[in-house]
């Protein structure tokens, strides 16, 4: 596939605005949702981790102390372990 024919394909939809509409029906179906609560939601706000109650603050404190005591690598330092351990 040269350039330009996949400029071409990516500048067209993939699904037709039926199938899209199917498949938008379909998932808030499996999730218990209906079309206008999934759509609320997909319409809504991005939203990240930090967003909801979790334990990140205690996880990274003790990731950190374990490092400073030796007993977790630092990775910080090695580019390649950053690419490919996410």
């Amino acid at each position: 596939m040269t350039r330009d024919e996949a400029l071409d394909r990516i500048s067209r939809p993939e699904l037709d605005e039926k199938t899209l509409l199917q498949e938008f029906e379909y998932v808030a179906n499996k999730l218990g949702l209906t079309v206008t609560e999934l759509r609320e939601i997909f319409d809504g706000p991005n939203k990240t981790f930090h967003d909801y109650k979790n334990k990140y603050k205690i996880i990274k404190l003790g990731s950190k102390v374990m490092r400073t005591l030796g007993l977790e690598k630092d990775y910080s330092d090695d580019r390649n372990c950053r690419l490919r351990c996410r």
